[in-house]
């Protein structure tokens, strides 16, 4: 895995951390998360939260993982998933556990869960502002990286009697980036603004598209496109 600093991106970041640099027999787990206090910090009930709380997630069920440091698989079969309103991987030691904790955060330390590979990139040489991001592309030019952020959104009261109550909620957003040595570019959204960051490859990258009939908003041939941009260099 590359070693990489973000160097141009300021990354929202919004639980503690208690990282450090670690080594192969270090304590994966950074803090115990206390279940009895997530409803009370956002303000809602214990139903309230319980309804809407899976929504801060990419994917709201435990996933058996693997832990690596530096490119040496520390851990296997850990029971994990990325927390997108906090940032972080929480981790379980079973899978039967109620309780679990956080990883530590570390650029040194990555994690694959199921077929995502997510790994931490500090921001201007600080872990304390860094944050996980989805490798989607790892090339030997290009990386692909995406960012899902969810955001919490409070209940709101109904202005009048023609309004209904809007429920809290966690919506999610997905940004992608191109990522070289260390810099990441934004990916715009449209398809155009996408063959601009290609440039110097764009008639072969206009030809691809077309013979493999992608559609640059789906992630896959997005994946697929960025790809072979890659190998063309």
């Amino acid at each position: 895995m590359k070693k990489i600093i973000l160097s141009s991106l300021a990354i929202l970041f919004l639980a503690p951390i208690f990282a450090q640099r670690a080594s192969t027999n270090f304590d994966i787990y950074s803090r115990t998360i206390d279940l009895n206090q997530k409803s009370l910090a956002f303000g809602l009930t214990e139903a309230q939260f319980a309804a809407v709380k899976d929504e801060a997630y990419a994917n709201p069920n435990f996933v058996q993982g693997k832990i690596f440091q530096e490119d040496q698989l520390i851990k296997d079969d850990v029971p994990m998933r990325y927390n997108a309103y906090a940032d972080e991987i929480e981790i379980k030691k079973n899978p039967t556990d109620a309780n679990y904790g956080a990883l530590i955060k570390s650029p040194d330390i990555f994690v694959k869960i199921f077929q995502d590979l997510y790994v931490f990139v500090p921001y201007e040489g600080s872990n304390e502002k860094g944050g996980y991001f989805n490798v989607l592309s790892d090339g030997k030019t290009y990386d692909l990286y995406k960012k899902t952020k969810a955001l919490y959104r409070e209940p709101q009261k109904a202005q009048t009697s023609y309004q209904r109550d809007t429920p809290p909620s966690f919506p999610k957003t997905v940004t992608y980036y191109l990522v070289q040595d260390g810099t990441f570019l934004e990916m715009p959204s449209s398809k155009s603004k996408v063959l601009k960051m290609m440039d110097r490859k764009k008639s072969e990258m206009k030809k691809y598209i077309k013979e493999k009939d992608l559609d640059l908003d789906k992630e896959a041939d997005l994946v697929k496109a960025i790809a072979y941009f890659d190998s063309l260099l």
